[in-house]
């Protein structure tokens, strides 16, 4: 068996495969598990939240398993129909983030600079959009499994994807089709949207301050899942580029970097959800038999936020209500 890349190229990637898989599945694993365990996590904004971790969840779990026996067999093992499916469940899943963090990023943009016209995200909408984002997704993933484009080994033959050295005409306008609506438009639709959450969170702190503390808390949550998002997928997406459309001779050992690294992806969201979600954190808390810490109970995920509960005190003689905070 002739070797694509040096023989220890490929214990490096096994190696780093393996700590990719170890950490994305329980990681993403420990959010669903708390979330289903808690129904106060089950607010409309964290129904479209979950769509995100399931999706890495699932890369984790029927992906990177294939990908790390590749790299120790030293090539793609399966066979052309299961790396056709490989191809199609990963591009699949990596089109469903790609959608759920432009659908979270509109989102709020809708609440923080339009509030009046918008009103509150409700689970029927949140539900409606998670189905949209997989109907879309399968939309620009499955033309490759009737003849438009196709599905081939990639990087070392570790995995497979997109073919993007075929030179069909076929296959190169499928290619644009997918880039178009698959990345190019998410990324005009994510910026647009931060674009005019910063105006509004600059010209509110020069005016009444409208934009609630929870409120801007989960915005920079939401920016941080997709800054993370880009700078793991960005150098994978310009290579693929520049082999579709320039002809670039990459080697398969080179290929094979930012191929790995876009599969960093599935380890970040759900460190950046725990980590800035105060709700979350009670919650992870409460399961494990801590005492609440009640200056974070309602600091969680707006959209919703846990609601705040009147507390009643007596104060000489008057029974006053108070608002939790």
């Amino acid at each position: 068996m002739e070797l694509l890349m040096p023989a220890g190229g490929y214990v490096a990637a096994s190696i780093i495969l393996f700590f990719i898989g170890f950490i994305g599945f329980f990681a993403n694993l420990t959010v669903i598990v708390v979330m289903c365990r808690d129904q106060q996590l089950w607010t409309p904004l964290n129904y479209i939240l979950l769509n995100l971790i399931m999706s890495d969840f699932s890369v984790s779990l029927l992906g990177n398993p294939f990908t790390f026996v590749s790299a120790v067999a030293k090539t793609w093992i399966f066979g052309k129909t299961m790396c056709i499916i490989y191809g199609f469940f990963m591009a699949i899943l990596g089109i469903t983030s790609i959608g759920t963090l432009s659908v979270l990023s509109l989102e709020r943009y809708l609440i923080i600079s339009r509030p009046v016209s918008h009103g509150q995200l409700t689970r029927k909408t949140a539900i409606l959009l998670v189905m949209a984002v997989w109907l879309y997704s399968f939309t620009l993933t499955f033309p490759p499994l009737i003849g438009w484009g196709e599905y081939g080994p990639e990087a070392a033959n570790l995995s497979c994807s997109v073919n993007w050295e075929t030179r069909s005409h076929s296959s190169t306008s499928y290619i644009m089709y997918l880039f178009i609506f698959g990345f190019f438009l998410p990324i005009i639709i994510i910026c647009y949207s931060y674009m005019n959450i910063i105006f509004t969170i600059k010209k509110s702190r020069s005016t009444a301050g409208r934009v609630a503390k929870a409120e801007s808390r989960v915005t920079w949550m939401v920016a941080i899942m997709i800054l993370a998002f880009f700078i793991s997928w960005t150098p994978y997406a310009i290579s693929a580029l520049l082999i579709a459309f320039l002809d670039a001779r990459i080697s398969p050992g080179l290929a094979t970097v930012p191929a790995v690294f876009a599969k960093t992806s599935i380890c970040y969201n759900p460190i950046i959800y725990v980590g800035l979600n105060s709700q979350f954190r009670q919650s992870w808390k409460r399961l494990l038999g801590f005492r609440e810490d009640c200056s974070e109970v309602t600091t969680g995920l707006t959209g919703g936020i846990s609601p705040r509960r009147p507390q009643f005190t007596e104060y000489k003689g008057k029974i006053k209500a108070e608002t939790a905070i």
